[in-house]
């Protein structure tokens, strides 16, 4: 049997909101066992906006700096230049 059964917690993701741009607490520390792609996009629960939005992936190997600036242009994208 394996160490990790729900992946390596050295390794877990954060996820940064989209619509307000700040780190979501509530995806905070998922495991993973595989990576998924750089700037991988999923919906979450967000606890500052108080709604399901869409959250970009910041894995253990990318730079947080790097990930915050495709977060920014995303957040155009999907949401247009309104806040939260």
């Amino acid at each position: 049997m394996c160490r990790y059964r729900m992946g390596n917690p050295k390794r877990k993701s954060r996820f940064i909101c989209l619509k307000c741009l700040n780190i979501n607490e509530v995806g905070d520390g998922i495991q993973r066992a595989n990576q998924r792609e750089k700037g991988h996009v999923k919906d979450l629960h967000c606890i500052s906006c108080g709604c399901v939005t869409k959250n970009i992936e910041v894995r253990h190997c990318d730079w947080l700096e790097e990930i915050k600036d495709k977060a920014e242009k995303l957040h155009i994208r999907y949401y247009g230049k309104v806040g939260c």
